[in-house]
């Protein structure tokens, strides 16, 4: 009885010193990458157009974008009005739905640097 308790401890420590090298070996890689996108959404922010949108809808409350590539704000104005708001705010894989009040027309939709896209004309 012994023998098979110090066996199990002996595992029981070689199966902890596995899962402890693995939390170390995955928290290494992101820190990385983690400090490269926020270089990148300064430079982005300067104006580039990083994204483009494949459709676009105006609804009666909202507007509703299919969206390409990587944007960091979105800039919807309108005839007395206008928003601005963070993309992951309001987007989710590749698809923004930004809530605007009821039935206002055009709606002019801006991706960070990029040419403005007119709705509702």
């Amino acid at each position: 009885m012994d023998r098979q308790k110090a066996v199990g401890v002996v595992l029981l420590g070689l199966i902890g010193l596995y899962f402890a090298l693995q939390g170390r070996e995955e928290a290494s890689p992101p820190s990385g990458p983690a400090s490269s996108p926020r270089e990148e959404r300064v430079g982005g922010e300067g104006g580039e157009c990083l994204a483009r949108v494949r459709v676009a809808a105006l609804g009666y409350q909202e507007v509703r974008l299919e969206v390409e590539g990587q944007a960091w704000t979105l800039r919807l104005s309108w005839p007395g009005g206008g928003l601005q708001v963070e993309t992951p705010r309001v987007c989710s894989g590749g698809e923004c739905k930004v809530p605007i009040p009821p039935g206002v027309r055009p709606v002019e939709v801006r991706l960070d640097g990029c040419p403005p896209l007119v709705l509702g004309e």
